[in-house]
């Protein structure tokens, strides 16, 4: 085990109020499902197939375990032909699709599917395609619902799992770990990691609020305290808190915090409970990972992480690329090096890094974006265009591929391109408001005022909501 918790440990105070949301917590170990939980997932809904020929199904089953997702999906395109309405087959081939990195259409089919009826294994394939294309607004409701409705289902919550911190709900993401916990299937050692950067980030949560709240300076101070004097300095506001609040107990637990939290929302002595019962349940799940799997990779990418968001960016990469060597299985350690090398604009290192991890998962639509945009920045314009227009070619693109595409068009010259782009991106469903203004820009230039006016119109009104 290389390194040590004592750096974490010092910087117990920046986890809470000095430096909210500056760790990379978020770049969290988003795994891909492997493909024997996506069949799983799949198995549950197959009863839903059963007008379908057998030897169809198991002819695209047998494909999905062999990593032959092309000739999966022509099985169960073959099965889908013979019967439309099938939610099991549609489902299927969205996995199928999803495998191949046709994310956009996966998530149709996924769609389709769940008009048919509702199947959670199916929604959670969704809710996890929209979270990974960076769809917060989309995947938040769906999030939510499986929150309420599917917490004991462990299979529904290893898909989604992730996703709470995506959209900044570190609190359920911690409710969902601890399930997680109790799952055979999940690797414990991940959860385990997981569930203390939900605790980390609930921390920072609570710290935030309590910031912002009226009368909070004596109980801000003694988070302070913690970076010098560490959980006993934190805890130092304590008795004021109980002569202040009828609601606070410092013997509650997390959980029992949180509930009451939820009663009382506006009870600073709560969100100073919580800021510090969160840290300290973080750092005790980071230690039990540290004592029961002292050889986990995910422990070692933590604090790899750790290290480049503590500002040491050459030892974080010296960590990233020996776990590559050592663990090349563990799935964002080439995105986390290139979002490294990107923040130090070295394109082309960051370039090399977006491209490895696209080779190891090709359906990762963030490394994608990011390799795009790199290549923006080192001009690389007919690159741009080589590696973007097969995606183009989605019955439904993702619109960071239709901004970056037209972008490139633009610069070399193809202004009328570069609108044809946009405006098929601006007719899809919640059209970035950046389409507006790309076009209100290519517009202008191109002496067409009245259409950017109404482009500029459009910005105003996206950007209003």
């Amino acid at each position: 085990m290389r390194g040590s918790l004592s750096r974490a440990r010092r910087a117990w105070v920046s986890l809470t109020v000095m430096r909210k949301n500056s760790l990379q917590l978020s770049i969290f170990f988003r795994k891909q499902l492997p493909v024997a939980l996506l069949l799983v997932l799949m198995a549950s809904s197959a009863s839903l197939a059963q007008a379908q020929q057998p030897s169809a199904l198991q002819s695209a089953r047998e494909a999905m375990e062999a990593n032959q997702y092309s000739a999966a999906e022509q099985f169960y395109r073959k099965a889908l032909a013979q019967a439309p309405s099938s939610a099991g087959v549609m489902t299927g081939l969205g996995l199928s699709l999803q495998m191949q990195g046709r994310v956009a259409d996966a998530m149709r089919y996924y769609s389709l599917a769940l008009k048919q009826g509702y199947v959670p294994e199916t929604y959670a394939l969704l809710a996890q395609e929209k979270c990974a294309m960076g769809d917060v607004d989309g995947v938040r409701p769906m999030l939510g619902k499986i929150y309420r409705e599917e917490r004991k289902n462990l299979r529904v919550l290893s898909a989604v799992a992730p996703c709470y911190l995506d959209i900044d709900e570190p609190v359920e993401s911690a409710v969902v770990y601890q399930a997680l916990l109790g799952s055979k299937d999940y690797p414990a050692d991940l959860a385990l990691i997981q569930l203390g950067k939900s605790y980390m980030l609930s921390g920072q949560f609570f710290a935030g609020k309590l910031s912002k709240a009226q009368d909070s300076e004596p109980f801000l101070q003694a988070l302070r305290e913690a970076s010098t004097a560490g959980s006993e300095g934190a805890r130092s506001a304590f008795p004021q808190a109980a002569k202040l609040s009828p609601y606070f107990q410092p013997d509650l637990s997390w959980s029992d915090a949180v509930e009451r939290w939820r009663q009382h929302p506006q009870d600073i002595t709560l969100l100073y409970l919580l800021s510090i019962l969160s840290t300290e349940e973080g750092m005790r799940q980071i230690e039990s990972c540290q004592e029961r799997f002292p050889a986990s990779p995910y422990l070692e990418q933590f604090q790899a992480d750790m290290l480049a968001d503590q500002g040491h960016p050459d030892e974080a990469a010296a960590e990233y690329e020996r776990l590559m060597r050592e663990h090349p299985d563990l799935s964002d350690l080439r995105y986390s090096l290139g979002l490294l090398r990107e923040k130090r604009e070295e394109w082309e290192a960051a370039s090399e890094a977006f491209r490895q991890q696209l080779a190891a998962y090709p359906s990762d639509e963030r490394a994608a974006a990011h390799l795009s945009r790199c290549m923006l920045r080192l001009e690389q314009y007919s690159a741009v265009k080589d590696f973007l227009e097969p995606r183009m070619r989605s019955e439904h693109p993702p619109q960071w591929a239709s901004l970056n595409l037209a972008e490139a068009e633009q610069k070399l010259g193809h202004q009328d391109a570069a609108i044809r782009i946009l405006a098929a991106a601006e007719r899809e469903p919640n059209p970035d408001k950046l389409v507006h203004y790309r076009l209100m820009h290519l517009y202008t230039i191109s002496g067409r005022t009245a259409d950017a006016k109404r482009e500029y119109a459009l910005f105003q009104a996206a950007s209003r909501k």
